[in-house]
């Protein structure tokens, strides 16, 4: 009986360390997630309710000048833009203890928001003003903007903040890669999503000749993709991709799409230049 009350004793105290174990790391999440929550700062334009509940003469709402400031009776002209709520408040009573010997209890609550927003132009679905959005990434914006269009140069986007442009790259965001291009966006930020002027050529038997915008990596098929295709008449093993050389001679690559599982004749190494022009013959009957 001892034996098993021992036995009975030590499996109880392992439990209780489980137990305690589990509620420790809980706790620690909890208190990394509430850490990783980013609060809203208060911007140019936003309206804000300030009330001193030992002083309410001095409650009022302000707006936050141009400048970022606000103004306050007693308190005078001081910077508000940039500060939580809960910063700007105690701010505010740390001020004002200055005044009444007394540090009062202050809140400030943001009421509406005024410039809160960004720009965004150049090759996107919607482009112009975009709500600004707490907690918002670039591709977040881009994708507010109804996304980049076939016709965006992913690897150039260029956003304006403070005067000073920056060149960023969206063309492996959205495959997860290369996050360092996904910065925060602020308010008033500009976002420029050029064109692409770079373009390649289909001539032929393609549902859809003419000029399309080339994409770096692409390949003869991708390109045959956003022509919708062959014809019926086509001739699949005499694809030919013609090339202008900088000497101004010109390349022939031949390619047989009929072969294009094969990786000794296939195009997949073979990527297009700005400038190809892939030609699909008509087949012999």
């Amino acid at each position: 009986m001892r034996i098993r009350h021992r036995v009975i004793g030590k499996t109880a105290g392992m439990i209780g360390m489980v137990f305690l174990a589990i509620y420790m790391w809980g706790t620690a999440v909890r208190g990394e997630s509430a850490g990783a929550v980013e609060l809203y700062h208060i911007g140019v334009g936003d309206t804000l309710s300030v009330t001193i509940w030992e002083e309410p003469k001095l409650n009022g709402i302000l707006t936050v000048l141009p400048d970022g400031m606000i103004t306050m009776p007693l308190l005078g002209t001081f910077r508000a833009a940039g500060y939580t709520s809960d910063v700007l408040a105690h701010h505010i009573a740390r001020r004002m203890s200055t005044i009444f010997r007394k540090e009062p209890s202050v809140t400030v609550t943001v009421k509406g928001m005024g410039n809160n927003f960004f720009y965004i132009t150049g090759a996107v679905g919607k482009p112009g003003v975009v709500p600004f959005t707490h907690n918002i990434r670039l591709l977040q914006a881009i994708i507010l903007a109804g996304g980049a269009t076939m016709a965006a140069k992913e690897d150039g986007v260029v956003l304006i903040r403070d005067n000073r442009p920056r060149t960023l790259s969206i063309e492996k965001l959205d495959q997860g890669k290369d996050l360092s291009n996904n910065i925060r966006i602020h308010p008033q930020d500009i976002i420029i999503v050029p064109i692409k002027t770079e373009q390649i050529y289909l001539m032929g038997e393609v549902a859809g000749p003419g000029a399309y915008y080339f994409n770096k990596g692409m390949t003869v098929m991708q390109a045959l993709i956003q022509a919708h295709g062959f014809t019926q008449f086509a001739s699949l093993g005499s694809v030919r991709i013609i090339r202008k050389k900088k000497d101004g001679s010109k390349k022939i690559i031949h390619i047989d799409i009929n072969h294009i599982e094969d990786e000794k004749k296939t195009e997949a190494k073979e990527y297009l230049h700005p400038g190809d022009l892939i030609y699909v013959p008509q087949r012999m009957f």
